[in-house]
């Protein structure tokens, strides 16, 4: 296969996430990685962002339906990640409003919005792993479909939840209100980005096929939109203070939480608690993905929790 424009995007891709791959440890690192709200989603993203360009270079020297699948995968899931962080930072937000006041919504709405988004990424890459045949042809698959329309739904009810924040946002500490206001800029490229997914998944547009597409289309409507909202991310997490573990120890461990968490952390914040489920879920997706570059072209069928 002759090198093309595609591989120039993942090129950019790469000379893009490298950085931003430590930026983000950094940020991580100081708000705490069992701490950290959002960001850890943004450093999963570069990861799969890394990768996918590293197999999408890596098809120009072999042709493997495996190289072929996993860049499709990692092209695929890009927008959980988005999501995730999304959620999470609308979390700490209104983790500052129950402070001092009330808020609507309880952790049932934010476990619901968790497992259509873990849902979703589950069928985007069980859908991946089948959409190209011996001969190469590429036929986006029904579980792929039914992601895209679980990822449509949760961005829906994070815009709605974002709404209902900016209503309660007075009663948030003043570091803590450019939390919404970073998902407020980010919801547009987000929105952007899962117009682009749903197009590809969808409907059967030349220009916006996953391997044979417009690949300017899928610079700036794919591409640029995720790392738009990376930037902003990334920027919000630099200048967001860091919370201390003794004062509201893990995220998910505050009271008007904690009733979904198993053991719940006492007063001190520095209890025992078992990690929640979708960490281990969005874990192993992105370590499924990982592995497909190993897989041989006559392995399909394996569609479990990869």
């Amino acid at each position: 296969m002759r090198f093309n424009a595609r591989g120039g995007i993942s090129i950019l891709e790469l000379f893009l996430y490298f950085p931003s791959f430590f930026v983000t440890v950094y940020i991580c690192y100081l708000h705490g990685f069992g701490r950290s709200s959002g960001w850890i989603f943004t450093l999963i993203l570069c990861l799969i962002r890394i990768i996918g360009a590293c197999c999408q270079l890596a098809t120009y020297n072999s042709e493997s339906q495996g190289l072929f699948e996993a860049t499709i995968i990692l092209d695929s899931v890009g927008v959980s990640p988005l999501l995730l962080a999304t959620l999470g930072l609308l979390s700490r937000c209104i983790d500052s409003i129950k402070e001092t006041s009330t808020f609507p919504l309880r952790a049932i709405h934010f476990r619901l919005i968790q497992v259509l988004i873990t849902l979703g990424l589950i069928l985007s890459i069980v859908g991946g792993s089948n959409s190209t045949s011996s001969d190469g042809t590429f036929k986006v698959q029904t579980t792929s479909k039914v992601g895209i329309i679980l990822y449509i739904i949760a961005y829906v009810a994070l815009a709605l939840t974002a709404l209902l924040t900016s209503f309660k946002l007075s009663h948030a500490e003043s570091g803590e209100k450019r939390l919404l206001l970073a998902v407020i800029l980010a919801l547009p490229f987000i929105f952007v980005r899962l117009v682009y997914s749903t197009l590809a998944a969808l409907t059967h547009f030349h220009d916006f096929n996953l391997l044979t597409g417009s690949t300017a289309i899928f610079a700036i409507m794919a591409v640029a939109m995720e790392f738009a909202v990376i930037l902003i991310y990334l920027v919000t997490g630099w200048k967001t203070n860091a919370i201390p573990a003794s004062p509201r120890g893990p995220i998910m461990s505050r009271p008007w939480k904690g009733n979904l968490n198993g053991a719940i952390s006492g007063p001190g914040g520095r209890g025992a608690r078992r990690q929640g489920p979708i960490h281990g879920l969005v874990s192993a997706a992105v370590a499924a993905a990982q592995q497909q570059p190993a897989q041989q072209s006559g392995e399909g069928g394996r569609s479990g929790m990869r």
